[in-house]
């Protein structure tokens, strides 16, 4: 019996051995162990093992494992290590994580190189296949994953003195539930919205290694944005099966019609209140799913638009309202709200408090209270 029990604290030690180290550690971040044991505000050299979860607060956190991978992530983000097995004799192995939220850049190392196929990288949307490079993704709120392919850049020492900087870019396999997308030129990118639907083609960024080498890209770049856009026009068109010549339903005034008025996005003036609004967010696609929706339902969402009363405005971008709202300080708010709930927003902007304002289309009950209090 004492010798049964000597293995099998052998074997539950293996389990959970180092499997790398943080080498980088700026602010607050924790890792979770499986067993659940939480360590907060880690330290550089902190042992990394199998299936630990790293949760940055206001914290940038860099790992390398045992194979010379590197993965850095960003502020407010969340990855989990699925699983991560090396052999050094041999230099293969297998290696998953999954990015919940946030930022990351991954950097390849001996796994990749000799075992690629048993390399994956995780989001809620999509599948990053590594064949032996560094990539940068990014997780929005919804699970929206946009994946940049970056060059690997070593310094190489000249014969006679200094160095040459030497960069080669490798390619990744971007998949949704549907579809996938090669990724093999520096600074590519793709955008998978979700797992049912295909990833965007891919798309070259005006970037340079310089832009994400301080670390990591937050937000979409403006290129994928207009790509992302002009893919929804044309699915929202063919899925309506519209005739964009033949469609009249415009030349209809509703401001005639004073008990059945409505607006949209296009009815948003963003002159109208000082702040800077990105138009790329005003998608034609969704005005016109919205219209269509109003159309065949015969009836009117009064909430939304601009209420001249509280100077909120709620726009309609399926799955989700935007909730907007800029007072004459320059104090903004901009809420994104699922429709999948229902919500009572209590407002004090600077001392102008908007009381009770709701967004409950059905005029069900209400499901969430939101207090806001902002100040100069």
């Amino acid at each position: 019996m004492r010798w049964l029990f000597v293995i099998l604290i052998l074997i539950s030690t293996q389990s959970y051995a180092k499997i790398g180290d943080v080498i980088e550690q700026v602010g607050v971040t924790d890792i979770q162990r499986k067993g659940g044991e939480t360590y907060e505000k880690i330290n550089k050299d902190f042992n990394v093992e199998s299936y630990d979860t790293v949760k940055t607060k206001n914290g940038k956190t860099a790992i390398q494992f045992v194979d010379e991978t590197r993965v850095d992530v960003t502020e407010n983000s969340k990855l989990v290590i699925d699983e991560f097995v090396y052999d050094p004799n041999t230099s293969t192995g297998k290696l998953a994580l999954k990015a919940s939220f946030g930022t990351v850049r991954y950097a390849s190392g001996q796994i990749a190189k000799n075992s690629r196929q048993n390399v994956k990288i995780r989001t809620p949307t999509a599948v990053v296949g590594v064949r032996g490079t560094d990539f940068s993704l990014t997780v929005d709120e919804t699970g929206n994953s946009t994946i940049i392919l970056l060059p690997s850049c070593t310094e190489v020492p000249r014969p006679g003195g200094g160095v040459d900087r030497l960069c080669v870019t490798g390619e990744i396999e971007v998949s949704s539930d549907i579809g996938s997308v090669i990724l093999n030129q520096p600074f590519q990118a793709t955008v998978v919205e979700t797992q049912k639907s295909n990833p965007l083609k891919p798309v070259s960024l005006d970037l340079t290694e310089d832009m994400i080498n301080n670390l990591l890209i937050i937000r979409r770049p403006k290129e994928l944005d207009l790509e992302v856009e002009t893919d929804r026009i044309k699915a929202l068109a063919s899925a309506l099966d519209l005739d964009f010549l033949e469609f009249r339903e415009l030349n209809k005034d509703y401001l005639a019609d004073d008990e059945d008025t409505w607006t949209s996005e296009l009815d948003y003036d963003p002159l109208a209140q000082n702040f800077l609004y990105d138009a790329l967010d005003a998608s034609l696609a969704q005005i016109l799913k919205q219209m269509q929706d109003e159309f065949e339902r015969g009836e009117r969402l009064s909430f939304l638009g601009r209420d001249e009363t509280t100077g909120i405005t709620v726009l309609d971008q399926d799955p989700n309202y935007i909730y907007l709202r800029e007072d004459a300080q320059g104090n903004y708010v901009r809420i994104v709200l699922s429709k999948d709930t229902t919500y009572r927003i209590n407002h004090n902007q600077a001392g102008n408090e908007v009381m009770d304002f709701d967004i409950n289309p059905d005029g069900g009950a209400i499901s969430n209270e939101i207090t806001i209090n902002q100040s100069n």
